[in-house]
C-alpha cells in the first residue's frame, strides 16, 4: 500500500501547490483579457464565453485570434513564447488538482500517486541504437518527482512569467489598462 499522502505533503507543499494553481488563474486571466482587448469587447463578456475552456483551450483560442487580427508576427511569437510556459507546466497542474500525493523515490521528493498504474511497457529508446544520448530528456511519465524547491522554482518561474508577459502585452497595446483589472 501506498505511503498516506498526509505523511509525505507539508503545509508548504500545499502553499506551494495553490501558488501554482494562482499563477495558472493570472495567465488566464490575462489571456482574456487580451483577447477583450483585441477585439474591443468587455471583459465579463469574454470571461463568460471562455469560462468552461482549459487553460490550453483559452490558449488556442488566443492564438487563433491573434492569427485571425492579422497582429504582427513579432508580437505573435512573443505571446506564443510566453504562452509556452503555461504547457510546459501543465502535467503539473493536472496532476495538482487531480492526483493524491506520495513521497518519492528520491529524497525529500513528492509525487502523484495515480490510481491508474499501468504495469511497464516496452519504450522505444530515446538515443537511438547506443542507448540514451546525453541530451537526453525523461518522458514526463519517467520524471514526476517534486522536491520543495522544484516547486518553488516553478511558481516563481510562472510568476516571472506573468509579470513579463503582462508588461509586454502592455506596451505593444495588447492589453489597456481598466478601470476594475484582476490582479
Amino acid at each position: 500500500m501506498s505511503t498516506k499522502p498526509s505523511d509525505c505533503v507539508t503545509e508548504r507543499h500545499l502553499m506551494l501547490f495553490g501558488t501554482i494553481v494562482r499563477w495558472f488563474a493570472r495567465h488566464e486571466v490575462l489571456m482574456q483579457q487580451i483577447i477583450a482587448t483585441v477585439i474591443g469587447s468587455d471583459l465579463a463578456d469574454v470571461m463568460l464565453l471562455t469560462k468552461t475552456l482549459t487553460t490550453g483551450e483559452k490558449r488556442i483560442a488566443l492564438l487563433g485570434l491573434l492569427r485571425h487580427r492579422e497582429i504582427p508576427l513579432d508580437r505573435f511569437d512573443a505571446v506564443y513564447k510566453y504562452l509556452i510556459i503555461l504547457e510546459t507546466f501543465s502535467f503539473l497542474m493536472n496532476d495538482i488538482k487531480h492526483s493524491e500525493w506520495i513521497a518519492g523515490k528520491a529524497s525529500r521528493s513528492i509525487q502523484p500517486d495515480w490510481i491508474l498504474k499501468p504495469k511497464p511497457t516496452i519504450k522505444p529508446v530515446h538515443g537511438g541504437e547506443n542507448g540514451r544520448s546525453l541530451g537526453f530528456l525523461e518522458d514526463y511519465e519517467d520524471k514526476v518527482e517534486y522536491t520543495l524547491e522544484q516547486l518553488t522554482e516553478t511558481a516563481e518561474t510562472l510568476g516571472e512569467n506573468y509579470q513579463s508577459f503582462a508588461a509586454y502585452c502592455r506596451s505593444v497595446g495588447l492589453l489597456v489598462a481598466r478601470e476594475k483589472e484582476f490582479g
